[in-house]
């Protein structure tokens, strides 16, 4: 009986301990667990909705900016020229403003200092609107378009309506800033505190847990031959057995049962070392070859081949099924795609005026993700309409700038394969190499593109002109075809020079030459030859088709120059076709003997080298 009553006494004493060991970690646990909760519930219910308000809010507020925007340009362009098409940006605005305003309505309707900064902006904007755009409209209309000073009047009014409209606008879309922010700092502060507590909560259970196992550890006398064997095993660095005990003391078993788990939080902490070294040697290899890639980029100044190669290198290390370059135009505020695989040997897709024709080929700096990353310098996600803009998280797609020194000079983009998410790792540093080789190549393609033109026409010089002539001439001598050349000279251009000046004889020189580039053939290539002559080389093209186009060339000439009068602005040609064992000098002495002809017979006209009827001015 005794010994019955010390035992049930022990075993009580040891539940009792247990009870203290178990019950501050449970409640620690539940604290854990409830606080977060509320905090999270509360600020999912209180905070973030007015976040979520005050973003669209801001969102809406740079729409309704940006509609103003289009509406004062639109109408400052039809006052100026009363051409009724730049009214449409102008009525897309209202519309556009219209729905802004409806949505900022909505978003700060809880906001009441807010909700009065927006109805004084509604106030400047009617403002705007009824005292000056609607009645300048209306002018315009029934009027026509105003005298300059009158015009200069007009403008001045609505800088002045439009400027007091700014104001407003400025001031609302700062305090929504404002309001979005501490907002967001105050979202950030309560999680941060909360999370202070539940660390806090954590670790009080962690202290009172471990104090309640030593205190177990101390009052188990029984048997713990099995755990001892255990736990050599263990520390011989044998994880692969498993810990049992044949005890009927429950509180042995737990002990047994903790045994194992932290053999097996042993075992996955050394798979974790092992995959940790892999890792390491993956990242070192890659690291490697990053380092050979950026060598190999650095030894080549071909654009072509400097593109292709960091294309091809971008898409190895992140991933990418498709990688897209974008140069940097700095001087037009675009970037142009850049074909490097193309027909065109890698030039660049050609800059349209009209803005309606760019389609996908360019992109105004700002807008869209490549305009945006090459405006801000910064990694734009290509899906903008994601919940967040952070490149951290996992990405399908990313448009990345190539910056040399503080100036942006191109933008990558990467698409993963659906499904796929892009490796970023490491390509920084290859794209920062890149980026400085792609510069240098760019660079070293201008100058040499530029020592091959004549500064003041924009043709082919000399030095182009020979190079084309013996290649043009050596293909058409060895497929049989024909080829011609029709050698071109400004009639009377000392006296153009002595009549109107020399700036202006330079004009006539340069709107000649375009004349000329704008009229031929895409087969065919002008040159600036010496002075004021300027040779067209005609590949596929026999005598009489030469003299047809030579004569065409020199009636566009005639007519472009209305003001000139003595001397007019006109042209003699002569053209000769390449015989059967000619070269590149005979053919342009040919051509230099038919124009002496035409200059001798009264210029103005065209003549042939070779024998046959003569094209000459009516």
């Amino acid at each position: 009986m005794p010994e019955q009553s010390t035992s049930r006494q022990r075993t009580l004493s040891l539940r009792r301990s247990m009870r203290r060991a178990v019950v501050p970690g449970v409640v620690g646990i539940l604290l854990s667990l409830l606080v977060p909760t509320v905090v999270y519930f509360g600020l999912s219910v209180q905070v973030q909705p007015r976040l979520v308000d005050l973003a669209d809010a801001e969102d809406a507020a740079r729409d309704a900016h940006y509609a103003m925007l289009d509406q004062e340009t639109g109408l400052r362009a039809f006052l100026a020229t009363g051409d009724e098409q730049f009214l449409e940006p102008y009525e897309e605005g209202r519309s556009a403003l219209g729905d802004a305003d409806a949505r900022l309505v909505v978003a700060l309707g809880g906001e009441g200092d807010l909700l009065t900064d927006f109805l004084a902006l509604t106030q400047a904007q009617r403002d705007w609107e009824d005292g000056w755009a609607a009645p300048a409209v209306a002018a315009v209309r029934e009027h026509g378009v105003a005298a300059p000073e009158d015009l200069a009047v007009t403008l001045g009014d609505g800088k002045v309506a439009f400027d007091a409209y700014r104001r407003v606008d400025r001031r609302l879309r700062s305090a929504i800033g404002n309001e979005l922010d501490q907002g967001t700092a105050d979202f950030w502060a309560a999680l941060a505190i909360t999370t202070l507590v539940v660390i806090a909560i954590g670790l009080l259970s962690i202290v009172a847990l471990t104090a309640g196992r030593r205190r177990m550890a101390r009052q188990v006398v029984a048997p713990l031959s099995e755990l001892t064997e255990a736990v050599e095993r263990v520390a011989r660095g044998d994880l692969s057995g498993s810990v049992t005990t044949s005890s009927p003391v429950r509180e042995l078993r737990g002990l047994a049962g903790g045994l194992a788990a932290m053999t097996a939080a042993l075992a996955e902490r050394a798979q974790t070392a092992t995959d940790r070294e892999r890792e390491l040697v993956r990242r070192s290899d890659r690291l490697h070859h990053v380092i050979d890639l950026s060598r190999e980029l650095s030894e080549s100044l071909s654009l072509r081949y400097t593109s292709l190669r960091l294309i091809a290198a971008v898409e190895e290390l992140s991933g990418a099924v498709r990688v897209e370059l974008w140069l940097h135009r700095h001087e037009r505020h675009e970037l142009v795609r850049y074909d490097a695989e193309g027909d065109g040997g890698g030039v660049v897709v050609p800059v349209v005026e009209e803005p309606e024709r760019l389609g996908d080929a360019v992109v105004p700096v700002g807008t869209g993700a490549v305009g945006r990353a090459a405006r801000y310098g910064r990694v734009i996600p290509l899906d903008e309409r994601r919940a967040t803009q952070s490149v951290d998280t996992p990405q399908q797609g990313v448009a990345i700038p190539m910056v040399v020194g503080a100036r942006v000079i191109g933008v990558l983009t990467l698409e993963a394969a659906p499904g796929k998410f892009l490796d970023l790792d490491l390509l920084d540093t290859l794209i920062l190499q890149g980026s400085s080789a792609l510069q240098a190549a760019r660079l070293h393609g201008e100058v040499e593109e530029r020592s091959r033109r004549d500064a003041l026409t924009g043709l082919g010089n000399r030095r182009q002109f020979d190079a084309d002539l013996g290649a043009g001439v050596a293909l058409a001598a060895r497929y049989g075809r024909p080829i011609a050349l029709a050698l071109i000279d400004l009639d009377h251009f000392k006296r153009i020079n002595d009549t109107y000046g020399h700036a202006r004889g330079d004009e006539v020189l340069q709107d000649a030459a375009a004349l000329i580039a704008g009229e031929i053939r895409e087969v065919d290539t002008a040159y600036r030859y010496g002075g004021e002559e300027i040779v067209v080389l005609m590949p596929e093209t026999d005598e009489a088709e030469a003299v047809e186009v030579a004569d065409r060339l020199r009636e566009r000439v005639a007519q472009g120059f209305p003001w000139a009068v003595d001397p007019p602005v006109t042209l003699s040609v002569g053209v000769a076709e390449l015989a059967g064992d000619a070269d590149p000098v005979e053919l342009l002495a040919a051509a230099d003997r038919a124009l002496y002809e035409a200059k001798r017979h009264g210029r103005n006209r065209v003549e042939r080298a070779a024998p046959g009827p003569v094209v000459v001015a009516g």
